[in-house]
């Protein structure tokens, strides 16, 4: 099985950033205990507070699809809606 990289570009509404930290951190926490987790590291621009980037790397597309229906993402879904200016899903592969 081939391995699955993603980068996840998540700006949020800046009303919104200091009271979604737990709910990110909890994101993270939740993410990284996952079995098909090899790396989950969630990034914010110091330029601009709560514009967020987050770098992903799965065993495999089955544990994405795993990961994407565990109650930490799920929450993580629900609480940004509307709260979300943008929000960028890309999976990326290594070229070299």
């Amino acid at each position: 099985m081939e391995k699955v990289q993603i980068i996840a570009e998540i700006e949020i509404k800046q009303q919104y950033r200091d009271g979604l930290i737990p709910v990110l951190q909890k994101l993270v926490e939740g993410s990284r205990s996952e079995p098909g987790n090899n790396r989950y590291d969630f990034t914010e621009n110091i330029a601009h507070p709560g514009h967020f980037f987050v770098i992903e790397e799965w065993a495999s597309e089955k544990a994405v699809e795993e990961h994407n229906a565990t109650p930490h993402f799920q929450n993580f879904v629900s609480a940004i809606e509307g709260k979300a200016e943008k929000l960028n899903i890309i999976k990326v592969k290594n070229l070299f």
